[in-house]
């Protein structure tokens, strides 16, 4: 899901802390996941179904919310640019400059102040999944947002966070709940996202088969260009299923599928199917290729914290046989380190 997926250089005019873009050159800007096309504009609706903007050219978009990217505010903080880019990289980082510039923003725009709130949220969920010591504290900031928020263009996505969350943390009846919600809601984006997550809660109980049905039914509903990534999860959650049913090959059928036709930027999807890939091929007696199905996690999408802890401690496990002990020690160092309140890290040989 969930869950991924920018923009200016930090800068700071005069002795003013965080500056805005001048108001003459300044506008709303918000990107469409399915084609990456930018708008550029003012925002003249924002609701939890789509978010509308007035072209500079006078025409207007209504885009859905399952299908935002990026969204930027006229005259927001400058540095708000890089916080975001140091979501995809570090969330660490993110997380506390999104609360300085939280902190020091005193303009009026209420959506701005907003959106700073679910940003800190949605980067906190990211954190947790990869340290479970942190989800109390995440699943408090994006409850808070969506109690407050139910109008926000983000709190489909809010829900969908919580929900993930919910389910890592032990409790996929409350999370049954609120994938629910999303179901219910006239956002088809969205309603198949909840699908993925519900197969995957099914699969987590044991019943594959019925995890598999839920996971086509999303496959086959998502047909349009804005329902991609949940199309995306689907497979995923096809090869999962094929995978628990020893049926490896079918799975890497599948998830080879995934890697020819996602995105580049789409590093959650390619992290996820990497470690797939790694798993059948262990299952298969593959270690070598296997390791180098772990190695594309470790290299190119370190930025996803759950699949790139999982990928450190196998790469431990694997380069140790492959004859390189001082690459699976350093794997395993790296995990402890980064990662120190991961279940991969407390899995590793001594603790």
């Amino acid at each position: 899901m969930s869950i991924p997926r920018f923009i200016l250089a930090t800068m700071i005019c005069g002795t003013a802390l965080f500056s805005a873009i001048p108001h003459s050159n300044a506008v709303d800007q918000i990107v469409r996941i399915s084609d990456n096309a930018t708008f550029r504009g003012e925002f003249t609706g924002m609701t939890s179904e789509s978010v509308v903007i007035k072209l500079t050219s006078g025409k207007t978009e209504t885009i859905s919310v399952a299908d935002i990217g990026l969204v930027r505010f006229d005259q927001e903080p400058l540095q708000l640019s890089q916080a975001r880019s140091n979501e995809r990289t570090a969330l660490d980082t993110a997380i506390e400059k999104y609360k300085a510039i939280q902190g020091e923003y005193n303009g009026a725009d209420k959506r701005l102040v907003t959106e700073l709130k679910f940003l800190i949220a949605r980067a906190e969920v990211k954190l947790a999944m990869a340290d479970p010591t942190q989800a109390e504290s995440a699943l408090t900031s994006i409850r808070t947002f969506r109690s407050s928020e139910k109008a926000n263009f983000r709190y489909l996505e809010a829900t969908l966070l919580e929900a993930l969350l919910t389910a890592a943390s032990g409790n996929p009846e409350a999370a049954k709940v609120l994938l629910q919600e999303i179901r219910t809601s006239p956002v088809p984006g969205f309603q198949l996202q909840a699908g993925v997550q519900l197969g995957r809660l099914l699969l987590n109980a044991g019943d594959a088969s019925a995890a598999l049905a839920a996971f086509d039914e999303v496959v086959q509903q998502s047909t349009d260009p804005s329902m991609k990534s949940a199309h995306f999860d689907g497979l995923l959650g096809r090869a999962l299923c094929f995978q628990k049913q020893d049926k490896t090959t079918e799975a890497l059928a599948v998830i080879d599928e995934v890697l020819t036709k996602v995105s580049e930027s789409d590093t959650r999807v390619l992290a996820e199917a990497y470690l797939h890939k790694g798993e059948c091929l262990r299952q298969q007696n593959q270690a070598k290729a296997a390791l180098m199905a772990y190695l594309h996690v470790d290299v190119l999408y370190s930025s996803e914290p759950a699949e790139h802890a999982q990928s450190l401690y196998f790469l431990s496990e694997l380069w140790g046989p492959a004859g390189h002990q001082d690459r699976a020690d350093e794997a395993a160092s790296r995990l402890r380190e980064k990662y120190p309140n991961s279940p991969w890290a407390k899995q590793l040989k001594g603790g």
